[in-house]
């Protein structure tokens, strides 16, 4: 068995992303878990009421924002104040009046970090 340990996991915390009234926010697991990219692309299924963040890469089409360089205290946030309201509305989970983290996974496959917004991904 070949084995890739990441010693610092436990110091950085499982990957957690936050939907707030403010946005969406990044902890360093889920940072690292991206690669940490210079830019990232954010793209939502509604019909599974996911959110789908990968690498902005090559993409000259979707919108981006600024990811790596904004860390600050071991977090990035991005503001999506109006996408967060819809997404609360849509998902019935109020994360408006208080935050709320998630669970997010990695798809290999596409290189994206897949946060589900429902009761089960709730952290």
């Amino acid at each position: 068995m070949d084995f890739s340990f990441n010693f610092s996991y436990l110091k950085n915390g499982a990957p957690i992303v936050t939907l707030s009234s403010l946005g969406i926010a990044f902890n360093r697991g889920a940072v690292d878990m991206l690669g940490a990219p210079a830019q990232i692309i954010v793209g939502y299924d509604e019909k599974n009421k996911a959110i789908g963040i990968r690498d902005r890469g090559n993409d000259t089409t979707a919108p981006y924002f600024d990811f790596a360089p904004r860390v600050k205290n071991d977090w990035v946030r991005i503001g999506a104040k109006d996408f967060t309201k819809y997404l609360s509305k849509v998902s019935g989970i109020d994360f408006l009046s208080k935050a709320k983290q998630f669970i997010p996974e990695y798809d290999d496959k596409t290189q994206t970090l897949i946060v589900i917004v429902d009761e089960q991904h709730l952290k």
